[in-house]
């Protein structure tokens, strides 16, 4: 089974060298995805540009409209849906399924694009001359899909796009391309003329031609540090928008007054599910002042999971061996290799220098750290190469205030693991974590994907 392209409505098997695709549960091959080539990526953007000027002038709350629909369509299939993701990434049904849940959420934020679309008109902003401020689509969006959230994840970008009137080329991830593609039969089913929503598949030949198309208007991705900066400057240096979601080494800040038992659930939680292969993940405890009881709770709820879901491939797995090795392994996930890419939960002590915590370690590693103070564990966060999102455990209000201010990071926690804005919130990181101006998701989704035009009319009779 080859995973297929859509391409002007029509699916098609992808083209290009074959990429075999392995089950991270067994890891036995289940297909095969095409490498790309920059004559497909020629065809896909084609087809939207011309679809284009039909879906551009389609008033915005009936393109809304489709979006809605997309969402019942995602509901109604999701045991297919999750089950072609949990095939392809790994996760578990309940994980995919909860990704579907949020995808929903996603689509049903953006049908809200209209309500955010509006212009502005002055009269007589000199005499006899009226100025009016509109938004336009900016054309043909690219958006390249990791492989942990194979439909969700790209989804937060096409969806703004599609809302605002612009026409997309999605490239999923090619370690999960059967979840990237899921949707394609339902994209006409819920009303998209043909072109308007294409997919096609490959490795980095896709992305440089999508980078390098002149059709192409703008690259959103998420991915590695390493990934996110190639793309970006490959696609600024094109002359496109460009915004570029890399790596993260996430800090949850925990200080002596917060609950040990209810911080040890968060962090596990967030560090250990889906393997940790998740942007928003904590991989990092800091521990204001010593806190043995909380560090203890941690080691027994680690000690104690025992049903992880793989890792996405046989690199990964081994990528995190390599991170343990020579380590100061407190919990051990070598001890608990199981069945295809599946490795347990490790923690790990470590200092403020260490360069174990320079580096993204995407995978069940969560870093235990103690720092002196509060004013020591912001120093660190701002510190770290990455600025995707840090979290603070505390019952003190002042404590929480001057981290929320001070914390150099796009996504603050406060008693919250995973510090996830909601679909209808700005979402980005900061430093090696997000390459861009403008980040995803709501009002700055709009700002991304319309561009600004300035209207001065004098009417003369």
């Amino acid at each position: 089974m080859r995973a297929p392209n859509l391409i002007g409505g029509a699916l098609e098997p992808s083209t290009g060298t074959d990429i075999p695709v392995t089950a991270p549960a067994t890891g036995e091959p289940i297909g095969s995805v095409g490498a790309g080539d920059a004559a497909t990526v020629d065809r896909a953007v084609a087809a939207a540009r011309a679809a284009l000027p039909g879906w551009r002038s389609t008033p915005s709350t009936r393109r809304a409209r489709v979006l809605v629909r997309l969402a019942g369509l995602i509901e109604a299939n999701a045991g297919e849906l999750a089950a072609t993701i949990s095939r392809d990434n790994g996760k578990s049904l309940a994980d995919a399924r909860a990704e579907l849940d949020r995808a929903r959420e996603h689509l049903e934020a953006a049908a809200t694009a209209p309500a955010l679309l509006a212009g502005e008109h002055v009269v007589d902003v000199v005499a006899g001359i009226d100025a009016t401020l509109v938004r336009e689509p900016i054309g043909v969006a690219a958006i390249v899909a990791p492989f942990n959230f194979p439909i969700m994840t790209g989804l937060i970008y096409w969806s703004w796009a599609l809302a605002c009137g612009n026409t997309v080329v999605i490239k999923p991830s090619e370690q999960t391309p059967f979840g990237g593609s899921a949707l394609g039969r339902l994209f006409a089913e819920a009303g998209f003329p043909d072109g308007v929503v294409n997919i096609v598949q490959g490795g980095r030949a896709a992305v440089e031609a999508l980078c390098d198309h002149p059709d192409v208007a703008s690259v959103s991705l998420v991915g590695s540090s390493a990934t996110a900066a190639a793309v970006y400057a490959r696609a600024s240096a094109a002359g496109k928008r460009a915004q570029a979601a890399g790596g993260a080494r996430n800090p949850l800040v925990a200080l002596p007054d917060a609950d040990p038992d209810v911080v040890a659930a968060a962090v596990t939680t967030s560090a250990f599910g889906m393997s940790g292969q998740r942007c928003l993940s904590s991989s990092i405890l800091v521990t204001v002042g010593a806190q043995p009881a909380l560090v203890d709770a941690v080691l027994a709820r680690a000690r104690a999971t025992t049903d992880l879901p793989p890792m996405i491939s046989r690199a990964a797995v081994e990528a995190v061996e390599g991170v343990l090795t020579g380590a100061d392994v407190l919990v051990d996930g070598r001890d608990s290799r199981g069945e295809g890419y599946a490795i347990g939960p490790s923690v790990v002590r470590a200092t403020v220098d260490s360069p174990l915590l320079t580096d993204e370690i995407f995978g069940p590693v969560l870093f235990v750290v103690d720092v002196p103070t509060l004013d020591a564990a912001i120093e660190f966060v701002n510190g770290s190469p990455f600025g995707n999102a840090a979290s603070i455990y505390t019952r003190d209000g002042a404590a929480a205030r001057a981290f929320t201010g001070r914390a150099d990071v796009g996504n603050i926690g406060v008693n919250v693991g995973v510090a996830a804005p909601t679909a209808q919130v700005g979402f980005g990181g900061r430093r090696k974590s997000f390459l861009g101006t403008i980040h995803s998701q709501g009002r700055t989704a709009v700002d991304f994907f319309t561009d600004l035009k300035s209207v001065s009319a004098r009417w003369v009779s």
